[in-house]
């Protein structure tokens, strides 16, 4: 989804200043009231409209790059066995249930 440019942020902390509802704001510069209260929220907890930063997680970037070609703390690789010891402490499991037929059952007979 699209981010507000900076432009339009000042804008909105402008026009909110002035006196406008949330709802008016969002209507006159195309976006959803809650996005308007949102960025109300965060200039008055930080003082600032800019973005906040984000956790660019690269493996939701790129679906196919292997575990071991993340980079960890230092610019340092980390090795396969992490990846492993990392894995069984966190416990994941499908997202969803298999549908489907078991396959496990057909290849022991």
């Amino acid at each position: 989804m699209p981010q507000m440019l900076q432009v339009l942020r000042e804008r909105a902390i402008g026009m909110l200043t002035a006196g406008m509802s949330t709802r008016a704001v969002g209507h006159e510069l195309n976006v959803h009231p809650s996005t308007i209260s949102r960025l109300q929220r965060r200039f008055r907890e930080f003082g600032s409209t800019s973005n906040r930063p984000h956790n660019h997680n690269v493996h939701l970037q790129d679906h196919l790059r292997p575990a071991t070609r993340t980079i960890g703390l230092h610019n340092q690789r980390i090795s396969a066995q992490t990846v492993r010891n990392r894995l069984r402490e966190v416990h994941p499991h499908a997202r969803r249930p298999h549908r489907g037929l078991d396959l496990r059952w057909a290849l022991r007979g």
